[in-house]
């Protein structure tokens, strides 16, 4: 398993907080942390706790998982299918 991607993550969560239409200083309060620590973990330049993200998993309707690993996920929740590569070879007789 790969490291979490910070960005990406940060990436998610403010797609999230726009698409709901909060102000960042608004969903900092609800998660009881300072706007600063929000914007820095949007950004990519902080990593938000445990209780943190099960918070906005609540606030945002959706899993753990469409917030930590948002690549594995379309625009609507779904889980993407993940593509099968096949290594064609030339047999010769």
């Amino acid at each position: 398993m790969e490291g979490l991607n910070l960005l990406k993550i940060g990436e998610a969560i403010k797609i999230r907080r726009i698409k709901q239409r909060i102000h960042q200083t608004k969903l900092a309060e609800q998660l009881g942390i300072s706007q600063t620590h929000l914007s820095n973990a949007e950004n990519g330049r902080a990593m938000l706790s445990l209780k943190a993200l099960l918070k906005l998993k609540i606030i945002f309707g959706c899993t753990l998982d469409e917030l930590v690993d948002p690549e594995d996920y379309d625009e609507f929740g779904k889980k993407k299918e993940k593509s099968k590569r096949y290594k064609l070879v030339r047999c010769s007789e």
